[in-house]
Order: structure tokens, then C-alpha cells, then sequence
């Protein structure tokens, strides 16, 4: 009991190696990515240069300065030196609002550059996860090409000796082939996905040591997650805002409804007289604005509603990722206690070579055992990728 506690133990700790291990390298590529992806560079100072774009307008117009000189005619009349300063303004309250509707623009800036950068990272991870399912096939064809190698190699020293005929060792020959042409296609897809790394990477070479998939475990709850997945979505922080910025509006657009005003000193000077004051006017927009509130509290609802719409998509669509992962995890487990408990590949080995089975029986069962292997392989590969979409907004 104490032995077998041991074990436990000591495979548990590690499992937690391998996942701490496998989680550093893939932070660690994440964080290169983050900072030499060529694309989220240019988009870091265009959110930057369209930050300070939306602060433009916030102040009112500049001042109008005006002299005119006249001369008169009959020249006894003299000149005349007309000057006038005015600065136009509108309604306080606009000013206010275009405030907040700046502020509220800086934020949809981060919540809109945050979506790109999350699309880009979750891309890389896939890419990632890609890359090491490509390494654990490579090596899991390596050890199956091995081993048919040394199959018929012992086919062809038996034939040698007149104990089999050429059926035999031509039957493992093909299967050499087959195994032979896998592991090269798989090569070739390691180079191709190792390049697209490196090309998401800012073209710097990337460090990836991982062999093995480590599989994170899902939430134990959907609606538990949900909550915290909602709040780290930029998209549904976009749409929120866009949600308050249309309620902004409408409040703007009634502020612009409402008169403006323009101040100021004039001066006006003829034939030695002179005249000087203050200049004041109002400008009431009876026709210029006309249907902008409405529009803006129309657009605000239209706003109000894309928001529901993308929340009610998001849960469908998060449901829809957890059940699949959900799926994907009960078979692999399931698959995985299988090929544990099967386990015959030795056996099958020994009885070929004491000649109680065929080649063609040898390879049907070990094909068998084989296709299971990969398979394990690939529902662990496709596990991943729907975690990460599941996950996509976390990083």
C-alpha cells in the first residue's frame, strides 16, 4: 500500500513538472510573440497616434480677428478703421459631453486593439499546439518505422535461411514503406508550422522544447466560467461602450440643439471720431440640427441591441466549445485506458517471431494499435485548439 502510494506520488509530481514546464515554454513563446509581432507593433502606435485623434475638436473654434480700412470718397469724409475680436462657443453643456465622449472613444481604442491582439495570441498558441502535435507525431511514426524496420530485418535473415518465403518479407516491406511515407509528410508539416512560428514571431526564430501535450483540465462549471469569461472579452467591452458612447451622444446631440454663442470687442473709427464696445450674439439652430437627436437616440437602441445579440452568440458559442471539449476529453481518457490496458505490442512481436501469427495478422492488429496511437495524437491535438478558443479572450 505504501509502495503504491509512492508511485502515485511520484507520477503526480510529475505530471506538475511536465504542465509547469510545458506552461513556461509556452508563456514564454507567447510573450516573444507579444512583443515582436510585427502586426501588433504597427497596431501599439496606430492606437497611439488615433488616441490623441480623438482629444482633436475638443476645444471651441479659434478666435476671428478682422481690420478693415476704408478710404472715402469725396476725400474730405476721410477714412475709416473698422476692428473687431470675437470667439464663438456653443453651449457649455456640449463641451461636457464631448469630454466624455473622447474618453469614452480612448476606450474603445484599447477594448478594439485588445481584440486584435487577443485574435493574434490565441493564433499563436494554436500554432504552438500545432507545432508539438506535429514533434509528438514525428516521434511516435519514428518509433513505429523503427520498429518495422527491425520486423523486417528479421523477416529478410529468415528468408535468408529458407525458413519464409518473399510473401512475407514483401508484406513488411510495404509496411515500412507506409510508416516511411507518414513520417516524411509529418517532417515536412513540422518545417512548414515551425516556419509560420517564426513568422508570427516577428521572423526571430522560436524556442519551443515541448514533445508532449499537456492537457489542461476544463472548468468544472459552464456558468461559473462564463461570468469571468464576459468580463475579460473586449469585444463584449466594446460593445458596451459603444452602448454608453450612444447614450453620450444623445445626450451631445441635445446640447448642440441648443443656442451658441459668439462674444466680443469691436472698434470703428471715421474721420476722427471713434466708437468702441463689446460685441454678443446668439446663433439658434432652427434648421441645422434638426432630426439629430433622433438619430442618436435611434442609433443608441440599434447599439443596445447589437450588444444583446453578440452576449446571446457568445454563450451559445461558449456552451457549444465547452461540450465539444467536454466530448473530446471523455474519449481521450477513454482511449488512453484502452491503449494502457491493450498493451499487446510485445506480445504480438514475440508471437510473430516464434511463428504463431502471420505478418499479414502481425500487421492488421499492430495497424490496429497503431491508428489508436495516432488518433490518441490527434483528439488531444484538436482538445487544445477547442480550449483555446474556448479560452481565446484570457490572455
Amino acid at each position: 500500500m505504501a509502495k503504491n502510494k509512492m508511485l502515485c506520488l511520484l507520477l503526480t509530481l510529475t505530471f506538475v513538472s511536465l504542465v509547469n514546464a510545458q506552461n513556461s515554454s509556452l508563456q514564454n513563446f507567447l510573450q516573444q510573440v507579444d512583443n515582436n509581432n510585427l502586426t501588433l507593433k504597427a497596431l501599439r502606435q496606430k492606437l497611439q497616434a488615433e488616441k490623441i485623434a480623438s482629444r482633436i475638436g475638443l476645444t471651441p473654434p479659434n478666435p476671428e480677428a478682422e481690420i478693415t480700412y476704408q478710404w472715402g470718397s469725396p476725400v474730405d469724409i476721410g477714412n475709416k478703421t473698422t476692428i473687431s475680436i470675437t470667439q464663438s462657443f456653443d453651449f457649455p453643456t456640449a463641451y461636457l459631453y464631448r469630454g466624455k465622449i473622447a474618453t469614452n472613444r480612448s476606450s474603445l481604442l484599447e477594448y478594439d486593439f485588445r481584440t486584435r491582439r487577443t485574435e493574434i495570441l490565441s493564433n499563436a498558441h494554436k500554432l504552438y499546439v500545432d507545432y508539438v502535435y506535429h514533434v509528438a507525431l514525428v516521434n511516435e511514426l519514428t518509433r513505429q518505422f523503427r520498429s518495422a524496420q527491425v520486423i523486417a530485418n528479421a523477416l529478410r535473415r529468415k528468408m535468408e535461411v529458407g525458413e519464409i518465403g518473399i510473401i512475407p518479407l514483401t508484406q513488411a516491406e510495404l509496411k515500412l514503406q507506409e510508416v516511411f511515407t507518414s513520417l516524411k509528410l509529418a517532417e515536412s508539416s513540422l518545417k512548414s508550422i515551425y516556419s509560420d512560428l517564426n513568422s508570427i514571431n516577428g521572423g526571430i526564430p522560436a524556442s519551443i522544447t515541448d514533445s508532449v501535450m499537456v492537457l489542461p483540465m476544463l472548468p468544472v462549471t459552464l456558468e461559473g466560467w462564463l461570468a469571468t469569461a464576459e468580463q475579460q472579452n473586449p469585444e463584449i467591452q466594446f460593445l458596451n461602450s459603444q452602448v454608453a458612447l450612444g447614450e453620450l451622444q444623445v445626450k451631445l446631440s441635445k446640447s448642440e440643439s441648443l443656442p451658441s454663442f459668439h462674444a466680443g470687442y469691436a472698434s470703428e473709427k471715421v474721420a476722427g471720431e471713434q466708437f468702441q464696445g463689446v460685441v454678443a450674439g446668439i446663433k439658434i439652430p432652427l434648421w441645422e440640427k434638426a432630426n439629430t437627436v433622433r438619430y442618436a437616440k435611434a442609433n443608441a437602441k440599434q447599439l443596445q441591441l447589437a450588444a444583446e445579440d453578440y452576449l446571446l452568440s457568445f454563450r451559445l458559442r461558449s456552451k457549444s466549445l465547452y461540450d465539444r471539449a467536454r466530448s473530446l476529453s471523455d474519449n481521450i481518457n477513454q482511449l488512453s485506458s484502452t491503449l494502457d490496458k491493450l498493451d499487446i505490442e510485445a506480445k504480438l512481436t514475440l508471437a510473430l517471431e516464434k511463428g504463431e501469427i502471420s505478418v499479414v495478422d502481425y500487421y492488421t492488429e499492430l495497424s490496429g494499435i497503431y491508428g489508436l496511437r495516432l488518433k490518441l495524437l490527434e483528439l488531444q491535438n484538436e482538445y487544445l485548439k477547442t480550449f483555446i478558443e474556448l479560452n481565446r479572450y484570457s490572455y
